[in-house]
C-alpha cells in the first residue's frame, strides 16, 4: 500500500481493518433506540445512545427475523452487530444481526412521566387551546436563524400571503440549555406583543435532538403563553410534550405556517364572490320592492284613500239608525215590564200586611185572655212585697209587714196589723 490513500482506499482500508479485528468483528453494544424510521424496502435505520455517546445503526431486511420484538423509540436494548465504515461517505455504523430487548430507555422514561403529570395538571386540555387567528398581523417565529426550517417558513409566508410580517427570534433547537432559550423567547414575544401567533419549530432529529422540546420549562412557557403557539417540532411520526401543550400541533415547520397564513388570492377571490353576491342579492331586493310598490300603487286605498273611509262611514250611519228605530221599542217594553213588576210589588205588600195584622189580632187577644190585669178587672187584686216578690199566701206574713195592693184601675200601700197566726186565735186583720 501506498503512503498516499484516496479516500475510498482509506475507509475500506479501516472497514477490513474492523472486520478482521476479533474483539471488534461482533460486538455486543448496549443503549437506547432514537430517532428509529422504517423504509418500505424493509431497511430500519436508527441511532444507539447512552448518556455519552451515539452511534448510527442499520438494520437490513434479511437479519429483521432475527429480531423477535419490535424495536421502538426509548426502547433500551443490546444489540449484536458488527461495526462498519460506509465506503461512499465514511459514515461508521453498526450493521445489526440480532437484538435482545432489556427494557425502557431513560429519555423514554422521563418523557412518560412529564407528559403524565402535566396531563393530570390539565396543561393539555381541549378547553384551554386558544384559537389561532384566521388572518394574524404578525407571525413570529421561534427556532434556529439557519437551517431549511426559517427558510421553508419564509418562503412558505411569501408564497401564501405577500408582505405578512414574520418575526424572527433565533434561539437553539437542540442541546443543552436549548429549552431555556425556547421559553424565554415565547415569554418575550408575549411581553413585548411581537405578533399575533406563535410558531415554535425545527426540524426532524432523534429523541435526543428533540429533547428540548420535550422538557417541562418548554411546555410550562407554552402553557402560560397569552398568545396562541403552535407547536412545529420533527416530522409526521414525531410527537414531544410541546406538540400536546401548545394550541395546535402542525407535523412540520412548512405546515405550520400554511396553517396560520391563507392564500391571499384566494381571500381575493372570496371577498370578490362575497361581493357579487351582496350586487346581486341587493339588485334582487330592489327589483322584489319596486314590484311590491307597484302593486301597492294599484291598490283602491291608495288610488282613492277616501274609499276606506267612506264605507266605515256608511256603516256607522246604518248602526245609528238601526239604533235609533230600536231604543224606543226597548223604553216602552221596559216602562211596561215595569209597571207589571210594580203592581205585583203592591199586591204582595198588602197582602202580607194583612196577614200580619191578622196575627197581631190573634195574639193580643190571647194576650189579653191570659193576662193577669184582665182577672183585675173583675173585682180581684194582687198582694206585693216592696222587694217586688208576689205574696202568695196569708201565714207568710207578718205583723207589720209592708205590702202593695194592686188593683185593676192602680196601687196602694198597706201595712199588716195582725198576722194569719192571731187571726186563726180569733182576732180580725187590719190594714
Amino acid at each position: 500500500m501506498s503512503g498516499v490513500l484516496s479516500v475510498a482506499e482509506l475507509n475500506r482500508a479501516v472497514n477490513e481493518t474492523l472486520t478482521r479485528d476479533p474483539l471488534l468483528a461482533k460486538v455486543q453494544v448496549r443503549g437506547e433506540i432514537s430517532g428509529l424510521k422504517k423504509y418500505p424496502s424493509g431497511h430500519t435505520y436508527f441511532t444507539l445512545k447512552d448518556s455519552e455517546a451515539a452511534v448510527d445503526c442499520v438494520l437490513f431486511r434479511g437479519a429483521a427475523d432475527n429480531v423477535r420484538f419490535e424495536l421502538l423509540d426509548g426502547m433500551s436494548v443490546v444489540l449484536f452487530a458488527r461495526p462498519n465504515l460506509y465506503d461512499k461517505t465514511g459514515r461508521f455504523q453498526l450493521i445489526v444481526s440480532g437484538a435482545r430487548e432489556e427494557g425502557v430507555g431513560d429519555l423514554y422514561t422521563r418523557f412518560i412521566k412529564l407528559k403524565e403529570k402535566l396531563e393530570r395538571e390539565g396543561l393539555f386540555d381541549a378547553s384551554k387551546k386558544k384559537p389561532i387567528p384566521t388572518i394574524p398581523k404578525r407571525v413570529v417565529a421561534v427556532t434556529s436563524s439557519s437551517g431549511a426550517v426559517i427558510r421553508d417558513m419564509i418562503h412558505v409566508i411569501r408564497r401564501r400571503f405577500p408582505g405578512m410580517r414574520l418575526i424572527l427570534i433565533p434561539v437553539a433547537v437542540q442541546g443543552i440549555g436549548a429549552e431555556n432559550e425556547i421559553a424565554a423567547a415565547i415569554a418575550t414575544a408575549n411581553r413585548l406583543h411581537l405578533g399575533d401567533v406563535i410558531i415554535v419549530g425545527r426540524g426532524g432529529g432523534s429523541q435526543e435532538d428533540l429533547q428540548p422540546f420535550n422538557e417541562e420549562v418548554t411546555a410550562r412557557a407554552i402553557a402560560e403563553s397569552e398568545i396562541p403557539v403552535i407547536s412545529a417540532v420533527g416530522h409526521e411520526t414525531d410527537y414531544t410534550i410541546a406538540d400536546f401543550v401548545a394550541d395546535l400541533r402542525a407535523p412540520t415547520p412548512s405546515a405550520a405556517a400554511e396553517l396560520v397564513v391563507p392564500l391571499k388570492n384566494a381571500l381575493y377571490e372570496r371577498l370578490e364572490l362575497l361581493s357579487s353576491s351582496l350586487e346581486q342579492a341587493l339588485a334582487n331586493r330592489l327589483e322584489s320592492s319596486g314590484r311590491h310598490l307597484t302593486h301597492l300603487v294599484s291598490r283602491p286605498v291608495l288610488v282613492k284613500p277616501t274609499a276606506i273611509v267612506e264605507r266605515h262611514h256608511v256603516r256607522l250611519a246604518l248602526h245609528r239608525q238601526r239604533l235609533v228605530n230600536i231604543f224606543p221599542k226597548r223604553m216602552t217594553d221596559t216602562g211596561i215590564r215595569y209597571e207589571r213588576f210594580e203592581e205585583r210589588f203592591h199586591t204582595a205588600i198588602q197582602r202580607i200586611k194583612t196577614n200580619r195584622e191578622s196575627q197581631l189580632e190573634t195574639l193580643t187577644k190571647a194576650l189579653e185572655a191570659l193576662s193577669p190585669l184582665a182577672v183585675l178587672t173583675r173585682g180581684y187584686s194582687v198582694v206585693r212585697r216592696p222587694t217586688g216578690d208576689m205574696v202568695m199566701s196569708a201565714s207568710s206574713l207578718k205583723k207589720d209587714d209592708r205590702v202593695d195592693l194592686i188593683f185593676a184601675d192602680g196601687e196602694v200601700h198597706a201595712r199588716i196589723l195582725d198576722s194569719a197566726s192571731e187571726l186563726d186565735n180569733g182576732s180580725s186583720n187590719q190594714f
